[in-house]
Order: structure tokens, then C-alpha cells, then sequence
């Protein structure tokens, strides 16, 4: 709706957006819209609201997007892709992909927080010491930067059909190419076979190798258990030895 001498509710919602807290409610914006055009109905308000969303499910409106759903009726402003955004290069070749597991907190907020497991924190903290380029494996997003905001869910790679799993891994690894370019890349996935079987032919067609850490890999050097025969590095040796074998599995040499 447009009317001489005043704002058009697009730009209303747009302003709404880079003003309000996010995650911010979709009342909280119809309100914030309301207030400065009282003239508006809240049909017509929130009928906006839906064709800004990217991904509402609308049709294209022909507009750049305003809003990111992260929720239901929670919201961040839009953020998109510049135009001039090309794949980076990988100064150090190597980069982490870590599979979103266990508990979350109960707002919406960056992924890089919205986990709380031990393996999950202990692998995105080694990766954010070692100074690597990590990114967050949803099974429901897809590929995740550690700022994206998202709401707590509960959807899990290896709960989802054949068809679904490997849908997903080329979409993860297209959101990946995206960003950077794989060719000679190693990706180090954390988080399971669960994640990272969808991805081996994905990244090997271009270029890039899937390497599987053993589970306690970034752990300290020094962490071991110094107890008599049974325990510590000797007690675990088959264990250790069977994980390299499934890592091995996944991973898998090129064929020749």
C-alpha cells in the first residue's frame, strides 16, 4: 500500500528489520509497522511480511528479500549474497565441517552456540584455535556459517531416508563450493559417518578429500590414561583400531 507523504510498508519492514533485537517476533514487527502506519491493517501487514521472507516459500515478489525466518514467527533481517562474493581459496588447505549433536539452547541464536555436546564444542573450539575455516552441518539447514541465527530443532541426518541423505550432501557440498574452492582441499568432517558419507562424492568431483578424525582427536596430546596393562593407549588400541578402519571406510582411497 502506498500513500503520498508516507513510507510504503516495504520500507517500513525494512527499516523494522535493521532496527529491531534480533531474533525479533513477527509481532513485534507488525507492531513496529503499525505504529507508523496505523492506516495499515495487520493482514496487510503480515500478507509483506511473508513475501520479504526468503525463505517463506512465496512466490518470488521481484524484490530483494528483507527478513530470514529462524523460527516459527522469529525472524532476522536478511542478509543475502553480494553480488561481487566469489569462493575464497583455502590459504592453509584444510577446513572443518562440524556436525550439529546433542543438547541446544531453547532461543534462537548463532549456531556456533546453539549446541552445547562436548564433541561438538571440543571440535568447534580445536578448529577456532587452529585458526581453520569452520562451518556447522545441520540436517536440516544444510550448510550453517557460525553466525547464522537459527531456532533450536530436532532433525537428524541419519533418522532421514537414502534419497533424502544424499539430496542433502550434494546441497551441502554445492553451499560449500560456494564459499570456497575445494579443488585440493581436505575437509576434516566431526560428527559421524552419519554426516560424512553423503559428502565423499560430492567433494571428490571436486576435488576436494574427506578426512574422518577419530572421536577424542582433538584432544591434547598429553591426555592419555598412564594406567598398568588393560588401561590407557594399550586398553584402547583395538578400539582405536577398528575407528581407523571405519575411517578408512568413509573416507576412502581414490580408486586408480
Amino acid at each position: 500500500m502506498s500513500t503520498p507523504g508516507l513510507p510504503t510498508i516495504w520500507e517500513l519492514i525494512a527499516e523494522g528489520a535493521a532496527t529491531l533485537p534480533e531474533p525479533f517476533s513477527r509481532a513485534a514487527l507488525i507492531n513496529w509497522v503499525s505504529a507508523r502506519r496505523p492506516d495499515v491493517g495487520v493482514s496487510s501487514i503480515a500478507t509483506h511480511i511473508q513475501l520479504a521472507t526468503d525463505n517463506a516459500g512465496s512466490p518470488p515478489s521481484g524484490r530483494t528479500p528483507l527478513l530470514h525466518r529462524v523460527d516459527r514467527g522469529r525472524y532476522v533481517r536478511h542478509r543475502g549474497t553480494d553480488v561481487g562474493d566469489v569462493a575464497v581459496d583455502v590459504p592453509c588447505g584444510r577446513l572443518v565441517l562440524i556436525g550439529s549433536s546433542g543438547a541446544t539452547t531453547a532461543e534462537p541464536m548463532p549456531v556456533a552456540r546453539l549446541f552445547s555436546s562436548p564433541g561438538f564444542v571440543r571440535a568447534r573450539d580445536a578448529a577456532v584455535r587452529a585458526r581453520l575455516p569452520w562451518f556447522v552441518l545441520s540436517a536440516k539447514h544444510g550448510l550453517l556459517d557460525a553466525g547464522d541465527v537459527v531456532g533450536p530443532y530436532d532433525v537428524q541426518i541419519g533418522d532421514q531416508s537414502a534419497g533424502y541423505r544424499t539430496a542433502w550432501g550434494e546441497w551441502v557440498v554445492a553451499q560449500l563450493a560456494e564459499r570456497v574452492r575445494l579443488d585440493g582441499v581436505t575437509v576434516e568432517v566431526h560428527g559421524g559417518v552419519d554426516f560424512a558419507q553423503p559428502l565423499r562424492q560430492p567433494l571428490a568431483r571436486r576435488g576436494a578429500a574427506l578426512e574422518l578424525p577419530l572421536p577424542g582427536a582433538w584432544q591434547e596430546s598429553g591426555d592419555h590414561d598412564d594406567g598398568g596393562p588393560g588401561d590407557g593407549a594399550a586398553g584402547r588400541a583395538p578400539v582405536r583400531v577398528a575407528l581407523g578402519r571405519l575411517r578408512d571406510l568413509v573416507t576412502g582411497h581414490r580408486a586408480s
